[in-house]
C-alpha cells in the first residue's frame, strides 16, 4: 500500500486508494502517553525502544502528566514510528503492507528531512519491523499539487498566487509565479513556527486553569476548540462563544503579520489561498482574493500521495 500522510502536530492525517479504488481520508491527534508502570501489555500499547506507549484518541485519555507533548522537531522524529504504526492499526494492516509513503516537513524543519526519512525506513515496534520506501517533500507542497489536481478541467487555476499552510505549530508559505511553485523560497525564511493553531490551544490551556483548576495539555486543548465543550468529571462545559472569539482574535492577528511580511505579494497575486487546519478560521471577507476549502486540512496528505500514486479523473475522495 501507498500512503499519503501529514504527522502535523496537532493530528496526523492520511490517505490511500481504497478497495474501490477511491481516496479514503483519516485522521487521529498526533498525541502518545506512556503508559504507567503497573499496566499489564495489551494490544492497545505500542512497544518502542523498550517503552511502553498510548497512541491517537487513547494517548489523549492519560494522566496528563504521561502524555508527552509533540510540539518540536525533535519530538516528531522520536515519535513519528509511532504515529505510522497507528495508521496500521487503524487500517487492520501488517508492517510489510506499507510499502511506500510520502510526508510533509515543515520548511522551518527542512535541514531535517534526510534524518527524518532515515528514521520512518526502518523501525521496529512490538517486535515488528517495518522496512518502508520513504519520500519527504515541504510541507505546503503537497496540498499545492492536491489543489493542482482538483482544478484540473474543472475551473480556471490562478497562475500567481500565495498559498498559507496553517497547522497547529507552524505557518508554511508557498509562493506559485504561473503555476509553478518557487522552489528556492521553499526554505526557513518562509516557515514560522509556534505562529499556528497552537497559539488558540494555549490560550485554552490558560482558561481552564483559570476557570476549573485544571491542568491540561495543548492536544487536549485542541480537543476542546474542535469540538467546542470541555468535559470534566461527566459534566460538559460550553465553551464555543469563548472559542469563536480566540479564533476571530487569532484570525486578525495572523492577517496582521501576513501582511507584515507578504504585503507585496498579496497585493500583486491572483489569489490568496488558506490550507491546514487553520484555514477554517480565516474571515474570507477580509479581502476579495482570499480563498479557503472544505477539508482543506487533509490536502497535504492528499498532495503527498499523488506524488507517488497520481488520482484517475473518475476517483472519489472520501472521509
Amino acid at each position: 500500500m501507498k500512503l499519503g500522510i501529514d504527522t502535523g502536530f496537532g493530528h496526523t492525517k492520511y490517505c490511500f486508494k481504497n478497495k474501490k479504488g477511491d481516496i479514503s481520508l483519516k485522521k487521529f491527534p498526533s498525541v502518545v502517553a506512556l503508559c504507567p508502570d503497573d499496566i499489564e501489555e495489551d494490544e492497545s500499547i505500542c512497544v518502542m525502544d523498550g517503552k511502553n506507549y498510548y497512541v491517537g484518541s487513547l494517548a489523549l485519555k492519560q494522566d496528563f502528566r504521561l502524555i508527552k507533548e509533540i510540539s518540536t522537531y525533535k519530538d516528531l522524529e522520536l515519535y513519528a514510528p509511532l504515529l505510522i504504526e497507528e495508521i496500521r492499526r487503524k487500517e487492520n494492516l501488517k508492517p510489510s503492507d506499507i510499502e511506500e509513503i510520502t510526508v510533509g516537513l515543515a520548511l522551518a524543519h527542512k535541514s531535517h528531512a534526510e534524518s527524518f526519512k532515515k528514521r520512518l525506513e526502518h523501525f521496529t515496534i512490538n517486535d515488528k519491523d517495518y522496512n518502508i520506501k520513504v519520500t519527504v517533500i515541504p510541507q505546503g507542497v503537497g496540498a499545492v499539487k492536491a489543489l493542482q489536481d482538483f482544478w484540473k478541467g474543472k475551473e480556471q487555476e490562478p497562475q500567481d498566487y500565495i498559498l498559507v499552510d496553517i497547522g497547529f505549530s507552524t505557518v508554511d508559505i508557498v509562493l506559485v509565479y504561473d503555476g509553478v511553485i518557487q522552489k528556492g523560497r521553499l526554505n526557513e525564511a518562509n516557515s514560522f513556527e509556534k505562529k499556528g493553531v497552537v497559539q488558540i490551544a494555549e490560550s485554552m490551556q490558560k482558561h481552564i486553569k483559570e476557570k476549573f483548576n485544571t491542568n491540561i495539555t495543548n492536544k487536549e486543548a485542541l480537543k476542546i476548540i474542535v469540538e467546542g465543550k470541555y468535559k470534566l468529571r461527566g459534566e460538559e462545559h460550553d465553551l464555543s462563544s469563548y472559542i469563536d472569539e480566540l479564533k476571530k482574535a487569532y484570525t486578525q492577528d495572523i492577517m496582521n503579520f501576513l501582511e507584515s511580511k507578504y504585503s507585496n505579494e498579496i497585493d500583486k497575486l491572483d489569489a490568496f489561498i488558506f490550507v491546514g487546519g487553520g484555514g477554517y478560521f480565516i474571515d474570507t471577507q477580509y479581502t476579495k482574493h482570499i480563498r479557503t476549502f472544505k477539508n482543506s486540512e487533509y490536502y497535504n496528505a492528499i498532495g503527498n500521495l499523488l506524488a507517488i500514486e497520481p488520482m484517475a479523473d473518475n476517483q472519489k475522495v472520501s472521509k
